[in-house]
């Protein structure tokens, strides 16, 4: 993994939630991995959603992936907390998902074996898809399962996708070891 790649997370569990898990920390001390157009170009490669020749990406859309990022979390906030969903993040959601049109699956040729997939699209329809991700989350009754995490210096957004649905942590091997080891600390020092 190289040291750009080691900046992303992916205990989202949807695509939209581990867009917006490029902010993280966000009720403490914010930390902000798009600040370029490129950080936002290597977070699609990484994520797996761009695969072909690199495609620059502008200041405006680096603006309008944020903007759609923002009112995936405003939404997150609101289903997390049961309070109303905010409508400018419904007016930015629905307007992503208006923007483009859907892409329809492709079968092509691996050799002599069709092969199913999308087909190469735009930075701009990648970016629909994530908003298309976030309202089949939002929209449905599997915002009851979207997550916070409590961990100090983390508040990372997750979808708990546990079969009893207790997930806690963003992360078992971040955010709940660290949990696990201060209790260990408390007991130790309480004997």
């Amino acid at each position: 993994m190289t040291e750009s790649e080691a900046r992303w997370v992916w205990y989202g569990g949807r695509r939209s939630l581990d867009l917006v898990n490029t902010r993280r920390n966000r009720e403490a001390d914010p930390v902000e991995y798009l600040c370029h157009p490129a950080d936002l170009a290597d977070w699609l490669r990484a994520a797996g959603l761009v695969t072909g020749p690199r495609e620059a990406v502008s200041d405006s859309l680096l603006a309008d992936a944020i903007g759609l990022r923002e009112a995936v979390d405003a939404g997150v906030r609101a289903a997390v907390t049961g309070t109303a969903f905010p409508s400018a993040a419904l007016r930015e959601l629905n307007g992503w998902l208006a923007a483009v049109p859907a892409r329809p699956p492709q079968l092509r040729l691996a050799g002599r074996v069709a092969v199913l997939g999308l087909p190469p699209c735009p930075l701009r329809q990648v970016l629909s898809d994530i908003a298309r991700d976030a309202a089949e989350v939002l929209g449905t009754s599997l915002r009851e399962r979207l997550r916070i995490c409590p961990g100090p210096g983390c508040g990372g957004r997750f979808a708990d996708d546990s079969p009893a649905g207790r997930r806690r942590w963003c992360s078992m091997a971040v955010c709940g070891n660290r949990s696990k080891a201060a209790v260990h600390r408390l007991a130790v020092r309480g004997r």
